[in-house]
């Protein structure tokens, strides 16, 4: 069912799949170059989107700080709960699978970029799932630094818009987030030696980054076994 406003979406109680469809299709729209009302991103419309995917009552997106949205787990990194990553995921992929969202590399389709965190021992499009969930998360609580935490708010946390975002870089490179902990830690750990920051925090710096370069290390020679 196609709806004529966000507003009619919500108000005749659309499933998830009919709000994602809604959004994914105005943002392609746009694309196309037509004159586009963006009428999904206003704080109570993402919360009736977190609603639609499952999300607690109190977990809109639109209304929470980084540290309530993706805390730091035990690796050091910030994530994306596993239930709320999951349930992107599901959207995500059920846009790939109608073709509404068509990412690529230089004109070139990149119709796999989910198989890395799709349930491992599943296939998709031909290809099978490595069940990297936990980095799924990693990337969606990258990509809120496109949301209202840095003064230049593009996805006011949304997280369809965040996931799209996620897709752009995965299409880029599949690595793309592996590397970019690796990357983004070894700053953090330059930047701590500058301002000389206690031994304790560099200890704990130096463990985050270990874990980095291990997750990197261990996706990559993943893929050279699986070329």
């Amino acid at each position: 069912m196609s709806y004529a406003s966000y507003e009619e979406a919500i108000g005749r109680e659309a499933t998830s799949d009919g709000l994602v469809r809604y959004v994914v299709s105005a943002l392609t729209r746009l694309q196309d170059g037509e004159a586009v009302d963006l009428d999904f991103v206003c704080r109570d419309d993402i919360g009736a989107f977190c609603t639609a995917l499952g999300f607690a009552e109190h977990r809109n997106w639109a209304t929470l700080t980084l540290d309530q949205i993706s805390p730091e787990d035990e690796s050091g990194a910030r994530v994306v709960p596993e239930e709320e990553a999951t349930a992107i995921l599901a959207a995500t992929k059920i846009m790939l699978s109608r073709g509404a969202l068509r990412p690529s590399i230089e004109g070139a389709p990149a119709p796999h970029v989910l198989n890395d965190f799709l349930p491992v021992g599943t296939r998709y499009r031909g290809r099978r799932c490595l069940g990297h969930l936990w980095e799924w998360r990693f990337a969606l609580a990258v990509e809120l630094e496109h949301g209202r935490f840095h003064g230049t708010n593009v996805t006011n946390n949304h997280p369809m818009l965040t996931a799209m975002v996620v897709l752009a870089h995965l299409a880029e490179d599949p690595f793309y987030y592996p590397r970019l902990w690796v990357m983004e830690t070894e700053g953090e750990l330059f930047n701590a030696q500058l301002r000389g920051a206690p031994v304790e925090e560099l200890r704990a710096i130096f463990g985050t980054l270990a874990r980095a370069q291990e997750h990197r290390n261990d996706r990559l020679a993943e893929a050279l076994e699986n070329a």
